[in-house]
């Protein structure tokens, strides 16, 4: 099965959904679309990938290292727990938020100041 990627462009992120197989056959095709985005908050989502090799984390990390050379944050959703244990694994999971939901992940990208922390709070 080949990798699919969508891009959903927000009004102060962007939004990669992934599906198929992050292998040796897909990655350098993702990796050169992650590439072209803009310079902006990246949220990936992993529920559609069915497969994750050793170059699709080579993929993900080099994601990562990009947006810190950017200055621009990264969070991951949808991440399937054997994939996530791979990412404990290696560490990856300290240099890329893995979240649970969307929300969690747009806490991860967008630091809340104290008014929209007590907005929030307060409903």
């Amino acid at each position: 099965m080949a990798a699919d990627m969508v891009v959903v462009e927000g009004d102060r992120h962007t939004t990669v959904m992934l599906s198929g197989e992050m292998d040796r056959a897909a990655c350098p095709a993702v990796q050169r679309r992650l590439r072209e985005l803009p310079h902006r908050p990246l949220l990936l989502d992993f529920s559609g990938v069915s497969f994750i090799d050793v170059d699709g984390l080579r993929m993900v990390h080099e994601c990562a290292r990009g947006c810190k050379a950017e200055g621009t944050a990264l969070a991951l959703v949808g991440v399937s727990p054997f994939t996530a244990r791979l990412f404990r694994i290696l560490g990856l999971d300290e240099l890329i938020p893995l979240c649970r939901s969307t929300e969690e992940a747009l806490w991860c990208l967008f630091p809340r100041t104290d008014d929209e922390i007590r907005d929030w709070l307060t409903g």
